[in-house]
């Protein structure tokens, strides 16, 4: 089973042919990957905290027709965060955020499953990013209880760094952050141009160096997405290139969460998830690693042909990789 933990907000999506209209579309990375991995049937649990106002119903509501299990997930007294999004003519989306004080950043301890309960519930990994481990007051928490899990050994810890600089953020701030959670996670996906806002480089300059530094000596494994031209495996001192499928795009909202999904989605239907996630993670060949990467990018692209956040299902996954 795997645990994604972090925010459910509410998307504003403008119109691009009625500037000015908006439409409420639930969002959130974490809560996104959740609903590629109901649509895959990959078993799993959604652990955020759910506001009880109109948009909180919107929320839940999406989230259990489209198979996501609930069971987890804290009834929040807090408002829902918005995220007002605005698509150019090349379907890239742009953010503007309504943050302060809502739901999805007021963790406290006691809201985090314990041991006990994570051995329960045959977790084989946790999967957590984007604002939930970069807003605080929660961040710090979720990030303890993270490190401890990592720390016993006890499960996969999955980290999609999935920047938002429309927040204001600081980069030196948050590239101590992100260097911080990266260093109890076992997998990271990372875009290329997460990591250029980060380290203030020109187009791929030093990104292979920065990305070996994260791995360090470990079995870590960093995914580097590039848009249009595929992924980049690094593990070890290896890179392996992926190419990415030819698509015309719709936009790319929730391509990212896909790809992590099914990447997700695929280690856990090899038992590559789990206790002592480095030699898990060691036993995959490098072949068998860039097919599962090349897999989840054919469901990102399957993403990127629909307006919104709509993974695939399997049996939609299945039908474009036979064809």
């Amino acid at each position: 089973m795997i645990l994604v933990i972090g925010e459910a907000l509410i998307d504003l999506i403008e119109n691009r042919y009625q500037p000015g209209s908006f439409n409420a579309i639930v969002g959130g990375a974490n809560a996104n990957v959740a609903l590629a991995l109901a649509r895959r049937d990959v078993p799993h649990r959604f652990l955020g905290r759910i506001s009880n106002d109109r948009f909180g119903k919107i929320i839940r509501e999406r989230l259990e027709t489209n198979g996501v299990n609930l069971d987890l997930t804290i009834s929040a007294p807090e408002l829902t965060t918005l995220a007002v999004v605005s698509i150019d003519s090349h379907g890239i989306p742009a953010y503007a955020f309504y943050v302060n004080g809502t739901a999805d950043w007021a963790w406290t301890p006691d809201e985090l499953p314990t041991d006990v309960q994570l051995e329960n519930l045959h977790a084989t990994a946790i999967q957590f990013g984007c604002l939930t481990m970069a807003m605080e007051p929660g961040n710090k928490v979720i990030e303890a209880w993270g490190k401890s899990h990592f720390e016993q050994n006890s499960v996969t810890i999955s980290h999609d760094i999935n920047m938002r600089p429309a927040l204001g953020f600081d980069p030196t701030t948050e590239r101590l952050r992100v260097e911080r959670v990266n260093s109890f996670s076992h997998l990271i996906k990372a875009s290329d141009e997460d990591i250029e806002w980060l380290y203030g480089l020109d187009a791929g300059a030093d990104l292979d160096a920065i990305v070996r530094g994260w791995i360090g000596d470990t079995g870590r494994v960093v995914l580097v997405t590039r848009g249009a031209s595929g992924t980049s495996i690094y593990r070890g001192d290896r890179r392996i290139d992926v190419g990415s499928r030819k698509i015309n795009v719709v936009d790319t909202v929730g391509a990212g969460d896909t790809f992590c999904a099914n990447l997700l989605g695929q280690l856990s239907d090899i038992d590559a998830l789990g206790t002592d996630a480095f030699d898990r993670l060691d036993n995959l060949t490098d072949d068998a690693l860039a097919e599962f990467v090349r897999i989840a990018g054919v469901a990102a692209s399957i993403t990127c042909e629909r307006a919104g956040c709509e993974p695939p299902t399997l049996a939609d996954l299945n039908a474009v990789l036979n064809a």
